[in-house]
C-alpha cells in the first residue's frame, strides 16, 4: 500500500506555495511528482508560481497534454489520465482520484479552511479503511 502524507496548514493560510515546495523536495529527492488538480484554471496556476517559486532555481515542469510527461519530474494536471512515470501524487481535489494506489506516495496538503479540514478528514477515512499507512503533519507559519 501506499505512504499517505497529511500537511495540515495554519488556520487561513494558502496552500499553492506549500504545494511547491512538496514537488521541489521530492524532484530534488529523485521522484517524478504528479500534481493532481480540480481544473485546468488551477493547473495554469501552478505552472505559472512554478515557474516563479524561488529566484534562484527552477523547478522542471510541464502541464499534462503540453508535452511528453516523461520530459518533465513535475507534471501538472486535472483530468482522470495520470502520467505512468511519476511515483509521488500531491491531490488538491475533492475527491480521491481512482489511481492512488500505484503511487509509492500520496500527499495531501490541508488548508486552513473548515471545509478542507472536513473533506481531509473524509480522505484520511478512506486511505485508512484502505490500509494505507497513514501520516500527519502539522506545518508551522513559518514553514508555509
Amino acid at each position: 500500500m501506499s505512504r499517505v502524507d497529511f500537511y495540515i496548514l495554519p488556520e487561513n493560510s494558502g496552500r499553492d506555495r506549500f504545494v511547491c515546495s512538496v514537488a521541489n523536495k521530492a524532484w530534488q529527492q529523485g521522484h517524478n511528482v504528479y500534481i493532481h488538480t480540480a481544473s485546468r484554471e488551477t493547473a495554469i496556476k501552478l505552472d505559472d508560481l512554478l515557474w516563479t517559486y524561488q529566484d534562484i532555481s527552477f523547478i522542471p515542469h510541464t502541464l499534462l497534454g503540453q508535452s511528453d510527461p516523461i520530459d518533465a519530474p513535475v507534471v501538472i494536471g486535472w483530468q482522470d489520465q495520470v502520467p505512468d512515470n511519476c511515483t509521488v501524487i500531491i491531490n488538491l481535489t475533492e475527491d480521491i482520484p481512482t489511481s492512488t494506489e500505484r503511487f509509492a506516495r500520496i500527499v495531501e496538503i490541508v488548508a486552513g479552511s473548515d471545509a478542507e479540514r472536513g473533506m481531509a478528514r473524509n480522505h484520511y477515512r478512506t486511505y485508512r479503511d484502505g490500509g494505507h499507512e497513514m501520516h500527519s503533519h502539522t506545518v508551522k507559519g513559518d514553514h508555509v
